[in-house]
């Protein structure tokens, strides 16, 4: 069976924006924030280090691209950093309420994990 070539691309797409998410977190924490109407944080580290997180993972996400039958043990561990993402973020918007850059970011989530399920699918079957 061929190899679909929307596996592919849908992982190096989600692996770039994953990974100038993590660079602009990582340069530009503060503008960030004070576009989103989110109080400035003192300690960079905690955002740092997550964006750094954030990059691995698009990272793994481009692996998968490159071979997704051979990767695809990751597309689970890609798909529980999602689900852990829009897990938080949900909560948080349901009892405290959330910024609308992690709503955003959230429902983008939710699409990038559909497809994640699919692939994973996909690849697993042929």
């Amino acid at each position: 069976m061929r190899r679909p070539i929307w596996i592919p691309l849908l992982f190096t797409f989600v692996g770039c924006v994953e990974f100038v998410v993590g660079l602009s977190f990582i340069f530009l924490p503060n503008q960030i924030f004070a576009l989103s109407q989110i109080a400035p944080i003192a300690r960079l580290e905690y955002i740092q280090f997550p964006a750094l997180l954030i990059m691995v993972f698009g990272w793994m996400m481009w692996n998968v691209a490159a071979r997704p039958k051979e990767n695809a043990n990751l597309i689970p561990y890609i798909s529980l950093f999602k689900v852990a993402f829009i897990g938080v973020v949900l909560f948080t918007w349901l009892t405290a309420g959330a910024s609308p850059l992690w709503v955003i970011f959230t429902l983008f989530d939710i699409a990038y994990l559909i497809g994640f399920i699919f692939a994973y699918r996909v690849i697993k079957s042929s």
